[in-house]
This record gives structure tokens, sequence and C-alpha cells, in this order.
């Protein structure tokens, strides 16, 4: 018999995260992570342990997916220790909701994809801006030692013709 609130779905310690529709991790790592107060921590008083390594489960929620923002008891273990064995606390969304859901971090991971190929595009641009201008400093720089050795050159050879036509 399960406490009350807290679903009897236990997934196997062998379970992959893709089975558990990918929220058995929960990233507290993330930029788009907002910690949920009331559920934090490790829960003693729970009968569940985590089956992959006899622990008492913290409480956590879902980031990703339809599942988001859902309650859940997993393996107190950070990756790559964690086993991903959870047991839902909440019920699952309606099916709108969960879509929804899985619309919004799908656009999140593309904008977030996006996001990092314009700032290596952008990086690439800075680098090409910067060694064009270096490129141009060094064609000028050229410009002034031709210049110059030129106007040393002729200054030698009107010295050498004046001095052969005092001879």
């Amino acid at each position: 018999m399960s406490s009350p609130g807290i679903s009897s779905n236990l997934s196997s310690a062998s379970a992959m995260p893709g089975e558990v529709n990918g929220v058995g991790i929960v990233e507290h790592a993330s930029e788009f992570y907002l910690p949920e107060d009331t559920c934090t921590g490790l829960e003693y008083c729970s009968k569940h342990h985590c089956t992959g390594h006899g622990l008492v489960p913290a409480r956590q929620v879902a980031w990703g997916g339809g599942s988001t923002g859902r309650q859940f008891l997993g393996c107190p273990l950070d990756l790559p220790e964690e086993c991903h064995w959870l047991v839902w606390v909440d019920p699952p969304p309606p099916t709108r909701v969960a879509l929804a859901f899985e619309n919004m971090h799908a656009e999140i991971e593309r904008m977030w994809i996006k996001s990092h190929q314009l700032q290596k595009r952008n990086l690439e641009l800075a680098k090409k801006r910067t060694l064009k201008k270096k490129l141009k400093e060094r064609d000028e720089m050229l410009r002034v030692w031709i210049l110059l050795f030129g106007i040393t050159l002729l200054c030698v050879v009107v010295v050498a013709i004046s001095v052969s036509s005092q001879i």
C-alpha cells in the first residue's frame, strides 16, 4: 500500500531516463532550473528507498518534458552515480499541458542550440575582423617602409650622380 499522495509507480533500478520521460535527472546546474523550496532535501519518513543504492530518497521537482513541475522522490545521488529510480508524488498533468511543456522544452532546446551557434559564429567573425585589422595595419606599415626605402634609394642615386659628376 502506498502513502497518501505518493504513486506506487516505481521504475526499476535498471530503468533508463527515457523510460521515465527523461525526468529521472533534475538539472540543478541548469540556468532554467527554478528550485522549489517546498520540495527539497531528503524524505526520511518515506517507506520507499532508492532501489539502486538503498538510500533515503531525495525530494525533487521534474524539469524537462511533459512532467515539468511534477514532484517526485528519486535517487539522492548526483550524476554519474544516480540510478534514475523514482516514485511520483504528483499525478501526471493533463495531456494538453504535458504536450505544451514538451513543446516548450523542445523550443528552449532549439533556441539554446541556435544561441550557441550564433555565439560561435560571432567569435569566428570577431577573429576574422581582428585578423583583417592586423593585416591592414601590416600593409600600411609595409607601404611606409617601401616609401622610406624608395626615398632613401633615390637620395643615394642623387648623391651618387652628383659625386660622379664632380669627378
